[in-house]
This record gives C-alpha cells, sequence and structure tokens, in this order.
C-alpha cells in the first residue's frame, strides 16, 4: 500500500473514533465488475469487491449506498452468460455485507443502458427499486437514476423531477441531506465542459438551484472511475473513485463519510489490501 493510502486509512480510523461522530456511512460507486478484466471468470473484479466488503464490514457503518454501474454488461446486450456471471458475482458479494448494514443501490449508466421503459422494468425487476429515500439517525437520503438525464429521456427526467423534489420538500426538517447519483452533475465546477462525465450545460444550474432551494447538503456521485470534490454555491460535490478497476490517476476505494452533530466529514480511502499500480 503506497504511504498516501496508509494515511488515509489511519484518518478514517481516527475519524470514526472521535467524540462528536454519531454514525457514519459508506458511498462506493462502479463496483462494475467484468471491465477492464481479462481474468478467468472476471475473478479480478471479484476480488476487488469482495475486499471492498470486508473493510466496510470491518467499519461497521449505518449505511453503504452503492452507486451505479454494478456490473460492466448491460442488460439486453452482447452475450447473456456473461451478464449472468457478472450479474452472480455482483449479488453474491452483496450478499457478505453484514446484515447490520442498510445497503441501499443507485442505477448506473451500465445498469440501465439507454433508458426505456424496457431497460428501466428488467433493472427494477432485478433489484428491486430504481430509487429510494430513508432517514437514517435524522438524516435523509435520497437516490436516484441520472440515465433519464443523460440519455435524453425528457418526459421521463420530468416524473423524476416531481418526485425528487417531493422527496426534498419532506427532508426539509433533516439534520443533513444526501443525494446519491452516477454521473456527476459536475466534477470539479458548473462551468466545466460537457462531456460523458457530468450533466449537459444546460440542466446543470437547474439542479443546483432545486438542491439550493430544499437545503441539500452533499451529492455523492461516481462514473468517472477516479475521485473528485468540490463546492458550489455552499454545496459539496464527492465523485467516488471505482471500487472496480479504475482509470488515469484513480485507485479503488470509497468514502467514509463521518456524522456528528454540527457537520460531517468524507474521506475517500484506498481499498486495503489492493496493490495501486502506477499509471
Amino acid at each position: 500500500m503506497k504511504p498516501i493510502h496508509l494515511f488515509l486509512t489511519l484518518a478514517v480510523t481516527f475519524m470514526l473514533s472521535a467524540c462528536s461522530q454519531e454514525f457514519a456511512f459508506v458511498q462506493m460507486a462502479d463496483t462494475q465488475i467484468g471491465f477492464n478484466d481479462n481474468s478467468p471468470h472476471f475473478i479480478h473484479s471479484d476480488t476487488l469487491m469482495q475486499k471492498a466488503v470486508e473493510a466496510v464490514n470491518r467499519l461497521r457503518p449505518a449505511a453503504v449506498i452503492i452507486c451505479g454501474d454494478l456490473i460492466n454488461q448491460p442488460w439486453g446486450e452482447g452475450d447473456e452468460k456473461v451478464f449472468d456471471e457478472q450479474n452472480r458475482i455482483f449479488e453474491a458479494n452483496l450478499k457478505k455485507f453484514d446484515p447490520s448494514i442498510d445497503v441501499r443501490l443507485v442505477p448506473g449508466n451500465h445498469d440501465i443502458h439507454g433508458f426505456s421503459a424496457l431497460t428501466l422494468e428488467a433493472y427494477v425487476q432485478l433489484r428491486g427499486y430504481e430509487r429510494f429515500a430513508f432517514r437514517k439517525k435524522g438524516c435523509a437520503f435520497i437516490g436516484f437514476d441520472t440515465s433519464r438525464i443523460m440519455d435524453d429521456a425528457p418526459e421521463a427526467a420530468q416524473e423524476q423531477w416531481i418526485w425528487l423534489e417531493e422527496q426534498l420538500r419532506k427532508a426539509r426538517n433533516a439534520r443533513f441531506t444526501f443525494l446519491f447519483i452516477h454521473c456527476p452533475v459536475f466534477r470539479t465546477n458548473i462551468g466545466e465542459g460537457e462531456s460523458y462525465f457530468n450533466f449537459p450545460k444546460e440542466v446543470r444550474q437547474q439542479y443546483l438551484d432545486l438542491f439550493k432551494k430544499y437545503g441539500v447538503d452533499a451529492v455523492f456521485a461516481g462514473h468517472t472511475h477516479k475521485d473528485y470534490s468540490c463546492e458550489a454555491e455552499g454545496i459539496r460535490f464527492y465523485v467516488a473513485g471505482a471500487v472496480g478497476n479504475c482509470l488515469g490517476r484513480g485507485y479503488p476505494g470509497y468514502h467514509v463519510v463521518s456524522v456528528g452533530k454540527r457537520d460531517f466529514e468524507v474521506v475517500y480511502t484506498a481499498t486495503p489490501g489492493v496493490i495501486v499500480q502506477s499509471h
């Protein structure tokens, strides 16, 4: 393990033992079983997720939210046997989380690939739900689907907007409000160039205004396979690197969020026991 990764792990341990810490949750993304993985039976992807689950179980957080791209093979595309094998590995590792941990999922673009009524139905049949809203220790947790936004499905995006605003309205009295998505609204600033890795420019401010209106505290995303963080108009934005294979300077890991009485701290930490190769 590189020194910086050891430092981050120690920092998380200290943070979780701090007297002001009331509870913790973990946000991870892009388990993406099979991504850039030529190993037999995707054993490399399997190992990366398994080590992350084992590490999180030792932390004993109140909740884990996995922000999309659960497996690499989209439903209904390519070899069905590949999809079945990747999904089997993901589900097996999902069951390894300690039963006391509340585990929730958000779909990514590999989970709902090309948004339509058919791909949505297939995802819900497989995972049970597409979005969620719940409370934990007086904090609001809300997860929703960015494929509706990224795949140019305006009617579906508007339906979800109505649902999201209602959930945010209900969360106005929450201590903190946390949102969970797959594709980031933006990575480093709202004016950054438009790409595969962020929202279209014409809708970014709309969502930021909605979040501000209802007092959202932080937005967590994935998709980039690299970790980013920034702040815009008083809202914190965090992008987790992948649990699975990463890109560029990224390394496998997840966010540990320590929630105190008056504030919360977010640390991106490397998955213990994973050998990080130089890029």
